[in-house]
């Protein structure tokens, strides 16, 4: 009996001795805000890491806590407020716009603990803060998903781990919106081009009348080179219709790929020609036996003293006498010369 009241008052005392420590330790363990906003993850998340390791884009809206409104973000970013008010995106009455939907925080994300805590980094675009390309890029594509759009998954700018914002901008006027500049955006990075462009013969993208975006879809194709259409000739006969065909004499090369003899972005040669004639057609008219022998002769030999031959060497050369070379429905044009 008296063994069974000791252990009842052992029991009693180790419960009371283990409530303080219980109460100590609770709050350290509670749900307040303040705390919550000071944990290590939010920190990481100042620090520029707005991506943690797998987590998507909505985990991380859910994290920032609930939306606070646009005025809240105007009080201490007045300038970027006012920015983005008289942009497309800022038009409040715009059911389309982001303005339309929560404002700022639409883009950015909720504002509530950054609000608590300024080192609180919201998603954002720009900065040593900014958060990784693919999470900036899932923001833009809730709403822009159609269209021109469809191809971006696996398309070669983003497997370059680019972000819309590399070549856009929302809060100011985009130079890649407007014809006589977007050059100069793609040539940031695309250098060789730019070279291409001041050679003797090119499209006029320098002036603006023949831009990037009239043959490349920048977000992406189904198509070679981020191409607008399926097919390099397809892209080619938006602007030149007449090589298009059908011919009843063909010439193979031409119907095939158009870049197999034209430089797209600028060449050295007349029509952006790869080549200079007859170089160019010698590449596949190789011929051989007295038909060779004399279109040969007459080709290479610059030294002929035969003023009739000349026509061979100098202008357009095998195209003086063979000038359809796209092709001809001329009954009489096997050999594309009518």
């Amino acid at each position: 009996m008296y063994v069974r009241s000791f252990a009842v008052i052992l029991f009693t005392i180790t419960i009371l001795l283990a409530c303080p420590t219980f109460a100590q330790e609770a709050p350290s363990q509670g749900t307040d805000i303040e705390a919550a906003t000071l944990s290590p993850e939010p920190k990481a998340m100042a620090s520029g890491a707005i991506n943690p390791t797998g987590t998507d884009i909505d985990s991380v809206i859910e994290a920032a806590g609930a939306y606070m409104g646009s005025q809240n973000c105007a009080d201490c970013h007045q300038d970027h407020y006012e920015q983005i008010t008289n942009r497309k995106h800022g038009h409040v009455r715009d059911t389309h716009t982001p303005f339309a939907d929560r404002g700022c925080e639409t883009c950015h994300g909720p504002g509530e603990k950054h609000m608590l805590d300024s080192s609180y980094s919201m998603i954002t675009y720009a900065g040593k803060h900014a958060a990784a390309p693919e999470f900036q890029n899932a923001m833009c594509m809730r709403c822009h998903q159609g269209d021109q759009f469809l191809e971006w998954q696996a398309s070669i700018h983003e497997n370059e781990n680019l972000a819309c914002t590399s070549c856009h901008l929302v809060h100011k006027p985009s130079e890649v919106m407007d014809r006589s500049k977007q050059a100069d955006v793609c040539y940031q990075c695309h250098q060789d081009k730019r070279a291409e462009s001041y050679r003797a013969y090119r499209h006029p993208t320098l002036e603006g009348k023949v831009i990037c975006s009239d043959c490349h879809n920048a977000h992406g194709s189904a198509g070679p080179h981020a191409l607008q259409q399926l097919t390099i000739n397809d892209n080619c006969y938006s602007c030149h219709a007449e090589k298009r065909g059908p011919f009843l004499w063909e010439h193979a090369p031409a119907t095939e790929d158009c870049s197999l003899c034209h430089r797209a972005h600028g060449s050295n040669h007349p029509a952006l020609l790869t080549k200079q004639g007859p170089q160019l057609c010698q590449q596949c008219h190789s011929l051989t036996g007295t038909e060779g022998r004399t279109h040969t002769r007459r080709f290479l030999d610059f030294d002929d003293a035969d003023p009739g031959r000349g026509r061979f060497v100098v202008g357009q050369n095998c195209t003086n006498c063979h000038s359809k070379v796209h092709g001809t429905n001329h009954p009489s044009g096997a050999n594309l010369l009518r």
